[in-house]
């Protein structure tokens, strides 16, 4: 859209008004899949495009779960909150596993939907003119994704859209952060204003929650008396802040960090504090356990807390309020951002002055353990294996991509293997595992950080959950070239891994095919994105995958198309001619 001065366009229709409070609210971009409640809304664009009024940039996106994770990955990348719009109760019923990954992922979301025409007939703009409007009607269309949202309403009159836009994009900012949903029928966003809204918001969001004193004061005693703490985290490193302010704690007062099915990186994997991935073998071991931003920071069934341990969660909401059921141990649950609460935790522990010659030894001590588990689980890329498998295939990954590449992960990176030394370049899926996210949401941090690399890894059936052809298409429209890998075993790994742990000696476990986990004849991937104007291959044999990485950059870098390499993994795909 073209971008004007504000006060340039008077919005004459509840819609133009909508997207102008969008635009001077902050959202570069509204995502988009149309239908017919979106006539106002076309039109609005229309006459905005000829005056040159500032509106965010339409994104047409031919799927809703595609344009959900692409809003996620443009806001994992710029940490700011952008639009979707979708078409009534049954774009909004398509987008709901993406939102469910928002919600978990404390991600803010303006989500709107239209809603069918409320009159079936009159003069009134926007009345039941499609033999659909009956049938696709609601009682109540926000009820089916309540659950998942923090706050929603139904647009009721014209001059309520300046309200319901600041209010909607105060609650989705304030922490804990995630998804709003706002309902706009039809006659509503084509009615008359009366008058134009304000050029400020009339509200903002709310300050993030901060740490109690006299909790901040316990806390602090436990970390200055703890022999042998540990720190489980899966988000801190969602903010460069939160991630230094992490790192800075970890080394001073010499504390391993376990990273649990992370969704950001917090500390450099090569640094000296960064203990593996799997809490279990240390936290037995432990005398103190930090969780930090993390939801599952262990699984039950495989091991817990020493009995005599404290155990500290911290965080925004550091009970997980909105999860039906968790009953990790909680000896301390202390509220606040994971960035200042941790920087607060700092002075206050050294006010206590711990020991530095304990501190000197623990560090070294951990050092020697964080060099050997990296020694111990690396080595992917060492010789040439007989067969294509995830580790081999993750050591090429991290060999051929810079220091400046963005990770999209959607599961199959094995992380041993993955060398990330900054925060803000990896990024793997909400723990609502809601698949289909990958494809999107790299694409959205393409749209975001156009200069950087983007690579993103998914399995094969996570490749297919994303709408592959939406989201190539969407590439080639946007010029946003991403390099896809798509890990390809021919299997729903999970459901199968699912179904050996419960029943490891069990009749499925002796099937080549058993019931439900099998993806064969696998699909030609790599000629789903040449009809998008990419470059794909595909790869059976080890030597072949390195030449194809290689290559499939370079088309990236250079010829700014988008790649895709379909890895064909060990011998769980089925060979064609």
């Amino acid at each position: 859209m073209q971008q004007g001065h504000p006060v340039d366009f008077k919005p004459e229709t509840a819609a133009e008004a909508y997207l102008g409070l969008l635009a001077s609210r902050g959202v570069d971009y509204l995502f988009a899949n149309g239908g017919t409640d979106f006539a106002p809304i076309v039109e609005a664009y229309a006459r905005g495009s000829t005056l040159g009024a500032r509106m965010p940039t339409p994104v047409i996106t031919p799927h809703e779960n595609l344009g959900i994770a692409m809003a996620q990955g443009y806001t994992m990348i710029t940490g700011r909150g952008q639009a979707m719009m979708v078409h009534v109760g049954v774009g909004t019923a398509n987008a709901l596993n993406g939102l469910i990954n928002a919600s978990r992922q404390n991600l803010p979301l303006l989500f709107s939907a239209g809603r069918t025409p409320v009159t079936e007939s009159g003069d009134l703009p926007g009345a039941r003119n499609n033999f659909i409007h009956w049938a696709q009607e609601h009682f109540d269309q926000g009820a089916m994704l309540r659950e998942f949202v923090k706050w929603d309403f139904e647009l009721r009159h014209p001059e309520q859209i300046e309200t319901a836009v600041d209010r909607a994009l105060a609650i989705t900012h304030s922490e804990p952060q995630g998804p709003v949903y706002l309902t706009l029928p039809r006659e509503i966003l084509a009615a008359r204003m009366t008058r134009a809204p304000g050029a400020r918001p009339t509200q903002i969001a709310a300050s993030a929650p901060g740490a109690d004193p006299v909790t901040l004061e316990e806390v602090a005693k436990l970390v200055a008396g703890a022999e042998n703490p540990l720190l489980i985290t899966a988000n801190t490193g969602r903010s460069v802040e939160a991630a230094r302010a992490l790192a800075q704690f970890v080394e001073t007062f010499a504390i391993p960090v376990i990273h649990y099915r992370p969704r950001y990186l917090a500390l450099s994997t090569e640094h000296p504090m960064h203990a593996g991935w799997d809490p279990h073998a240390l936290l037995a071991k432990a005398d103190l356990v930090l969780v930090v931003d993390c939801d599952v920071p262990w699984i039950p069934a495989q091991g817990a807390p020493a009995p005599g341990a404290k155990v500290v969660h911290i965080g925004p909401d550091p009970l997980f309020t909105r999860y039906p059921l968790r009953g990790f141990r909680t000896d301390v649950a202390l509220t606040g951002l994971a960035g200042p609460t941790l920087a607060q935790l700092s002075e206050r522990v050294a006010r206590h002055a711990p020991s530095q010659t304990m501190l000197r030894a623990r560090r070294e001590s951990i050092t020697r353990h964080s060099e050997a588990t990296r020694l111990a689980a690396r080595g992917g890329a060492d010789g040439l294996p007989g067969a294509l498998n995830g580790k081999w295939a993750s050591a090429c990954l991290n060999r051929v991509m810079g220091d400046d590449s963005i990770i999209v992960n959607e599961y199959p990176l094995v992380l041993e293997e993955m060398v990330v030394r900054e925060p803000g370049r990896f990024f793997t899926l909400s723990p609502a595992g809601g698949l289909g996210w990958g494809l999107g949401a790299a694409l959205g941090a393409k749209l975001a950080s156009p200069d950087k690399t983007v690579i993103c890894a998914v399995g094969d059936g996570a490749y297919m959950f994303g709408n592959p052809t939406p989201a190539h298409f969407v590439s080639e429209a946007m010029g946003l070239p991403v390099l896809f890998v798509v890990f390809n075993n021919a299997r729903w790994a999970a459901v199968h891994r699912s179904t050996l742990s419960m029943y490891p000696q069990g009749a499925a476990s002796q099937m080549k095919k058993p019931p439900f986990a099998t993806l064969e004849p696998s699909p030609r991937f790599e000629r789903i994105v040449e009809a998008s104007g990419g470059y794909g291959v595909r790869v059976t044999e080890p030597k072949e995958l390195m030449p194809a990485l290689e290559r499939a950059l370079k088309v990236v870098k250079e010829e700014k198309r988008q790649a895709l390499v379909n890895v064909c993994l060990e011998a769980s795909y089925v060979k064609t001619s």
